[in-house]
């Protein structure tokens, strides 16, 4: 650990991209620069669309060469993935306002994924197990221990052709999790060439640094192609004591004082007074003890992906995708806490003046007296998919789909031995007594080395994915409006999580908390039918086009039986220049895989319980396998108007109602919400307790006595209503002797964010707080002229309300502005250098009256950042 404090102190000193689609050519703009939205289907014989098997499903909809009719398609291309030079997938989610992640740190694990990796897209704020990820249209093997997830940015960022994000619930095209939409990362096609490129980024003000090089090459044939893509990145953090703002002490702002009694000057109890020690004062001592933990997690990742595909004749094309990355995180934690009863046995047993007593209870961290730890992380992923093509006649394609991956994961958390330090502190001699009054040069070694014995919180996990799909779409007749198109297919899916998790030392005192191997097979049927009513050959006024889209999947648990969800999709043309849609359908989620794992249980001595007081206690957390799918009912309505050949407008208006929801009871809904009683169980028997023990292994000695037993497992509870508008602008100016401007906007704006807890209790509004901030926005406003382009990005997040504190806090809106700059070296036609300054003028996260002083939900805290890359292709 004093090596990596060191070298993040040393750092301190160091310098403060399937090729276009004919369905996206056909919508998009030239500004392309920006987050647009897709709504259009591909032209009739515009390129690429010639052959049945040349159409390209698009995000949201089984049947080729159809856009998802009725919902809207946002899109990140390849333009702007190139912009941003961004180091991984994470990097490119937090670019969309439509996800929780916008413009706030990537390299965090996104909330509530416990023991679990990772940046998950978050579509409208509605959860993260409300969103499906895809890779290149399929789902991928979790990461994990606990809310397993997908990983996105196992996909090296070079292969990535655009990001489509369907923002409306889509459970009858996919099935389970696309509640709020879907996220399908789309990989790039028939590249030819090698390309490679290196970036390196630093903060001028801290030690924040973030390195990657990538390199593919592509080869393309008659009839096939082949693509190998390679990432490398790594990041570095800066302490939270580097950045000055960031302190539990935010007085000097205005501020809370929210600085912890658990210090290395400990604090002492006798009765219900506390001194602090050594002055013995009634006030106790409090510090900031958390000044040399890292931000983020120091990470290094490896990613590789290879795709090919080949024609074997003229009706079948075979192709394949490989994929692999490890991923490896550390970083310094915060101290642990120390609290021991010390008799007056102890021969460093001490009293404030004046006061007598039999024993002190003493409250401090480990600071002092043993090193900060050091939690580790690592995620091995890999995968393969392969699949056929087969072109059945007309425009009529059978698709067959096979994967299979796993994932492997790994978490270590040190921790002191809490319980030895409890027997030592009962020694009777300064060799075999803990003295938590002083510091390391006050303590026996011995003594020392039996408390930081190696004890650690240890969680071995692999996951696996198997799937096989077949569909079959193409033309089932011809209406007047168009061809009625039709996709059927099925799908089988078993997926499966082993788990492992111990605590304690090595050897033979560790603690199995949970071994678990638990599956689940699904088996599902498709179908989705498009029915164009009015199109380009039966167009009259006030009726260009009139298409209806229904689709409907029924997925079967074997543990949770079936579930049926249709949705319906309307797209109408009243004139040319304006398209309007809606869409409704049903969607859920099922269990995620991670929390329905066993129970482990988590013994506290001296837990501070805000409002009641300190007891001993004992949690029951972990998995819960008795849980059901959360459901949801979706609509949206929204239009695209053209009123100009390169300006677009879009709105979109989205209502969701989530139900059943998986909530996990904080101890403030336990212990002070009547509704929650069932879920604690106070002065225990000792019955009680040993069934507590059997039915959930502690993770950590047990304290001799239980005040408090209560459980803090995900339930079904609960129902969230959401809705709000998704917008969007494009416009490219008309080409000048002075170069190309092309001009976006991409915004969300929450109306409606509420939701009710427990059946009957009332519906809460959590709109204008960091859960649904009104506005979120992106801009970019852009200028080309060979072989020199600059855009300059402007991001909003809007004010809000700070409710953990009375009166609640208004927290200040936040604009930043990014700028990217890149020029084509002449005598090197290849080589572009780029440079971009996020955080343009240096903009500080707006001061947020808790924590440590800024909203790791809604901000970024490492000011300007600055980047350069070189990228050259041959």
């Amino acid at each position: 650990m004093e090596n990596l404090l060191s070298n993040a102190r040393a750092s301190r000193s160091r310098r403060r991209l399937l090729r276009g689609t004919a369905l996206l050519i056909a919508t998009a703009m030239p500004a392309a620069a920006a987050i647009a939205q897709q709504g259009a289907q591909a032209a009739p014989g515009a390129p690429g669309a010639t052959t049945a098997l040349d159409e390209i499903v698009v995000t949201g909809t089984s049947i080729r060469g159809v856009a998802p009719t009725g919902s809207n398609l946002i899109s990140v291309g390849r333009d702007t993935i190139t912009k941003t030079a961004p180091a991984n997938a994470s990097d490119i989610m937090s670019q969309v306002p439509q996800l929780g992640s916008f413009n706030t740190p990537s390299e965090t694990s996104t909330p509530n994924r416990f023991r679990t990796p990772g940046f998950q897209p978050n579509i409208h704020n509605l959860g993260i197990y409300a969103t499906l990820t895809l890779f290149n249209g399929h789902r991928f093997a979790a990461v994990g221990g606990e809310a397993v997830l997908p990983d996105p940015s196992i996909i090296p960022v070079n292969a990535i052709e655009r990001v489509e994000v369907v923002a409306d619930g889509a459970s009858g095209v996919y099935g389970s999790d696309a509640v709020a939409g879907v996220v399908n990362f789309i990989y790039r096609r028939n590249v030819n060439g090698f390309e490679a490129s290196g970036t390196w980024g630093f903060s001028p003000d801290n030690a924040y640094e973030q390195r990657s090089a990538s390199a593919l090459w592509g080869k393309t044939w008659s009839g096939g192609g082949v693509m190998v893509a390679y990432q490398y990145s790594d990041r570095d953090s800066p302490l939270q004591g580097d950045i000055d703002y960031l302190r539990l002490d935010q007085r000097f702002r205005g501020g809370r004082d929210l600085r912890t009694t658990v210090c290395s000057q400990p604090n002492v109890r006798i009765g219900s007074v506390t001194y602090a020690y050594p002055s013995f004062s009634t006030t106790a001592n409090r510090c900031e003890n958390a000044l040399e933990r890292t931000l983020v997690p120091i990470s290094h990742r490896h990613a590789v992906l290879v795709t090919a595909h080949q024609e074997i004749g003229d009706r079948v094309e075979l192709w394949t995708e490989l994929n692999y990355s490890n991923y490896k995180t550390h970083g310094i934690s915060a101290p642990r806490a120390i609290s021991v009863t010390v008799p007056s046995t102890n021969p460093y047993f001490v009293l404030p003046p004046g006061v007598s007593a039999s024993s002190v209870l003493v409250t401090r961290d480990g600071r002092g007296l043993f090193p900060n730890p050091v939690s580790r992380q690592s995620s091995e992923v890999m995968g393969i998919t392969a699949g056929a093509d087969i072109d059945l006649g007309g425009d009529w394609a059978l698709n067959i789909m096979g994967h299979v991956s796993k994932t492997n994961d790994f978490n270590d958390d040190p921790e002191i031995d809490t319980g030895v330090a409890a027997a030592l502190a009962r020694g009777t001699t300064r060799t075999t007594a803990f003295n938590p009054f002083g510091q390391a040069a006050d303590n026996d070694p011995g003594v020392l080395a039996q408390i930081n014995n190696g004890y650690q919180q240890a969680n071995f996990a692999s996951q696996y994915l198997r799937e096989l799909q077949a569909k079959a779409d193409g033309t089932l007749f011809t209406m007047p409006g168009g061809p009625v198109k039709i996709a059927i297919g099925s799908s089988f899916r078993q997926e499966q999580a082993v788990q492992l998790q111990v605590a304690g030392p090595k050897g033979a005192n560790e603690i199995v908390a949970r071994d678990d191997d638990i599956s689940r097979t699904v088996i599902a049927g498709f179908a989705e039918v498009h029915v164009p009513f009015f199109g380009p050959d039966n167009a009259r006024p006030g009726l260009q086009r009139l298409e209806l889209a229904v689709s409907g999947r029924y997925d079967y648990y074997d543990k949770l039986g079936g579930r049926f969800n249709p949705k319906f999709g309307l797209v109408w043309d009243p004139f040319e220049m304006l398209t309007l849609r809606g869409s409704y359908g049903t969607s859920f989620v099922a269990p995620n895989l991670g929390k329905i794992t066993a129970t482990f249980g988590g013994p506290q001595e001296a837990q501070t319980i805000s409002g009641l007081g300190v007891f001993n206690t004992y949690n029951m957390a972990g998995g819960n396998p008795n849980l059901e799918p959360e459901r949801a009912k979706t609509w949206s309505v929204g239009g695209d108007l053209k009123p100009a050949r390169n300006l677009r407008l879009n709105a979109t208006y989205f209502n969701v109602r989530y139900s059943n929801l998986i909530y996990q009871p904080s101890t403030t809904d336990l212990f002070f919400n009547p509704a929650f009683a069932s879920m604690v169980i106070a002065n225990p028997t000792a019955q009680q307790i040993a069934d507590t023990i059997k039915a959930a292994p502690p993770v950590r000695p047990v304290p001799p006595t239980i005040d408090y037993i209560y459980f803090t497992y995900g339930v079904n509870l609960g129902v969230r209503k959401v809705a709000g508008l998704d917008l969007a602008v494009n416009y490219a100016l008309p080409a000048t002797g002075f170069g190309d401007f092309l001009f976006g906007l991409n915004a969300t704006r929450f109306l409606t964010f509420k939701q009710e807890i427990v059946p009957g209790s009332g519906y809460t509004s959590l709109l204008d707080t960091n859960d649904a901030i009104k506005w979120r926005g992106r801009a970019n406003l852009g200028w080309n002229l060979d072989p020199v382009s600059l855009t300059l990005f402007a991001n909003y997040t809007g004010r809000y309300y700070n409710r953990t504190l009375t009166p609640n806090q208004h927290v200040k809106a936040w604009t930043t502005f990014d700028l990217v700059g890149s020029y084509k070296i002449p005598v090197l036609e290849e080589t572009t250098l780029q440079v971009r300054i996020s955080n343009l003028f240096d903009r500080k996260a707006p001061f947020y009256n808790a924590g440590n002083g800024y909203d790791a939900r809604a901000a970024n805290p490492f000011g300007r950042l600055v980047e350069a890359t070189v990228r050259v292709r041959f």
